[in-house]
């Protein structure tokens, strides 16, 4: 046994005990581990954002001077609408007015303090503050936003009560002109860090949610654009991401504290109205890309229609001819029905078709639909309509389950798809093989036919052999032997070991080697008779080393940084010894390389296909089953493999089920 092979194997085994050593005390084993670090990762990154909004509600906010006082909102005030004044409770929504319909809205107060503050809430409606009949403040006027847009976006603002004493405040609203209604909110009455307290503590968890949806998606999404490199179903994981980014966006985008962060109202608006008209695209290629529904073209065709009304609906707000805040009437109905329908056909497509996929799903939808259902009443019974909580909490826990449920499709996937790529290897090499064997009878029989004939001859060939010896023609004699000798025929077969099948597929690629002028160093000692299932096993593994070094090699052909002798030139060789130690076969290859390893995790990067490896990973799937280990590293220019496996297992019971279940 070479030296090298001991070495690595011993070092193989002491890495293999260390690591079982260790997952003895800590790591919990397979899927139960990740899903339960996944769930405390989860929980500590919500409970930690939580916690710094929550914080925030006690910050002493810069320049907000003094102690949070406590808030008092104005629950009445008299109405002016068209010259008739009444009585209302406050909030209220005014209906049926012309566009740019002047409202006044007037309460009084008592303010004792120099440290008085109001807040001004107000949608899609312009306003200006009045104090006592002086004119204080104004928001939302034509020269603060885009010539596109005809209303002004949700606007928030703080305004100091300077008088002291009773003092008269007027709100001076100009109604929509994209909407027959005016929302009026209470104004709320405190100081500085009082209100901003109150917002806080009031918005804070929908604000930690869209947080926490918007940079989870993003990571997802990010994670998903590098496994989509490798295996095409991480296009399941990409789509997550960007329904979970985009709703974050959309739930921060549409609560009233991201004022406080960025106070630019039309900026808000815009983006708030293109994450909700776009949530359903990402939405419906999920479902697509994962449940492979029977009736595709119904998802197909709202897919393009989605595609086109987006761009369209931007385009009509971009020449002010619809506002966002029309279309979106259009997308408040198409949102919850497309969501109920996404779920009656997951739910259909598991129970007619007994689809895997649809069935994992329907515990997802039916949560994102009954929160939808949710958030229609909140929003319907809701006078001022200010945060999603529902909707992004059911959200949410859908994209949390999915994530799982993806991620487990993409592992599957890539099994599959590994175990395909593996069968098909191995009928290559079963077509090689037979090849090989065919190659060889061949050369048998044709040796017997010349066999035949010589015997035929051979008595012929005695009398002139006697006839030379008898007349004493010795060089005769000679010379007719030397052509008896050349009649002969010779083995050229080379045998790497007696047995049949692995040595055809050895002869195989060290023939295709040596075409390439590879020098070929192969020592072999392997018993003739193994079970069918070893020869096998033993096929694929030598198959997938000797493959791999001769696709090693052409890329060193073509001039790809190989490593270079003291001559300058490339080496080019294979070397590859087996021998049997203690019922176990010890493998050890060595060859030319082009100095570039790329990996992934434990995985080795295919040069070929530029994704995930399948020779390699077989390789030690194989070994693994089979009781033993492989390990593969390369340096200086040189790839080296050492596996070892079982040749034969004390318990084949125990191996059989190992097999089976692999």
């Amino acid at each position: 046994m070479p030296l090298s092979g001991r070495k690595s194997i011993s070092n193989i085994r002491k890495a293999k005990q260390h690591v079982k050593n260790s997952n003895h005390v800590w790591n919990l084993p397979g899927r139960s581990g990740i899903v339960f670090h996944s769930v405390c990762i989860v929980f500590f990154v919500i409970c930690t954002i939580v916690m710094i909004f929550r914080i925030m509600a006690y910050h002493s906010y810069g320049n907000l001077a003094g102690q949070a006082a406590s808030v008092t909102q104005i629950e009445s005030a008299q109405v002016t609408v068209n010259g008739e004044t009444k009585p209302c409770s406050l909030p209220t929504k005014l209906k049926n007015l012309d566009p740019g319909t002047p409202v006044e809205v007037t309460f009084t107060l008592n303010n004792a303090s120099n440290d008085t503050w109001m807040q001004i809430r107000t949608a899609f409606a312009p306003v200006t503050v009045y104090e006592n009949g002086k004119k204080v403040y104004e928001l939302g006027s034509k020269d603060t936003r885009p010539s596109f847009m005809k209303d002004p976006g949700t606007m928030i603002q703080f305004i100091q009560v300077k008088e002291q004493g009773e003092v008269e405040i007027t709100l001076h609203y100009t109604s929509p002109t994209s909407r027959n209604f005016l929302t009026v909110s209470a104004p709320l009455i405190s100081n500085q860090a009082g209100l901003l307290r109150y917002d806080s503590q009031k918005l804070e968890y929908v604000m930690g949610e869209s947080f926490v949806l918007l940079i989870g998606g993003l990571l997802l999404a990010g994670i998903s654009v590098f496994i989509i490199h490798l295996i095409h179903e991480g296009v399941i994981l990409l789509c997550i991401g960007v329904f979970t980014a985009i709703t974050g966006l959309w739930g921060i985008s549409n609560c009233d504290l991201v004022l406080f962060f960025l106070n630019d109202p039309s900026l808000w608006y815009i983006v708030s109205y293109v994450c909700f008209f776009s949530i359903l695209i990402p939405l419906e290629m999920f479902l697509e890309e994962y449940v492979h529904f029977h009736f595709r073209k119904l998802l197909q065709s709202l897919h393009y229609a989605l595609c086109i009304m987006v761009p369209l609906t931007v385009m009509l707000q971009l020449t002010g001819t619809v506002m966002f805040s029309q279309s979106v009437r259009i997308y408040q109905c198409l949102l919850p029905a497309s969501i109920l329908a996404f779920t009656v056909g997951v739910i259909w497509e598991a129970a007619r078709y007994r689809s895997r996929p649809a069935g994992q799903m329907i515990p997802g939808m039916v949560i994102l639909s009954l929160s939808t259902i949710a958030e229609l009443f909140n929003y319907s019974g809701s006078l001022e309509y200010d945060s999603s909580f529902y909707y992004l909490f059911g959200t949410g826990i859908f994209c949390l389950y999915m994530c799982f449920v993806g991620a487990v499709q993409v592992r599957r996937s890539y099994e599959d798809r590994r175990k395909a790529h593996e069968l098909e290897r191995q009928l290559t090499l079963m077509n090689q093989e037979i090849i090989e064997q065919k190659k060889y009878q061949d050369m048998v029989l044709s040796h017997e036919r010349q066999l035949r004939r010589l015997r035929h001859d051979y008595r012929h060939q005695i009398t002139v052999l006697q006839e030379f010896a008898r007349n004493g023609e010795t060089e005769e004699l000679s010379a007719y032997l030397s052509e008896m000798m050349k009649a002969i025929p010779q083995n050229s077969d080379i045998r790497y070991t007696q047995n049949i099948a692995v040595n055809a597929v050895i002869a195989y690629y060290a023939s295709q080697a040596k075409k390439k002028g590879v020098q070929t160093d192969i020592d072999l000692q392997l018993a003739a008779t193994l079970s069918m299932d070893m020869e096998q096993s033993l096929c694929v593994v030598f198959g997938n080393l000797l493959e791999n070094a001769c696709e090693a090699i052409d890329r060193l052909d073509r001039g790809d940084n190989g490593a270079a002798d003291k001559g300058g030139e490339q080496k080019r060789f294979i070397r590859l010894s087996a021998v049997e130690h203690q019922g176990n076969l010890i493998i050890h290859m060595e060859n030319s390389m082009d100095g570039k390893i790329r990996k992934w995790g434990r995985f080795y990067i295919s040069s070929k296909r530029q994704e995930v490896g399948i020779g390699l990973s077989s390789i030690s799937n194989i070994a693994e089953m089979h009781g033993g280990d492989a390990e593969f590293h390369g340096e200086n220019g040189v790839f080296v493999s050492d596996v070892y496996m079982e040749l034969f297992p004390e318990d084949p019971q125990k191996y059989e089920l190992q097999r089976d279940f692999s």
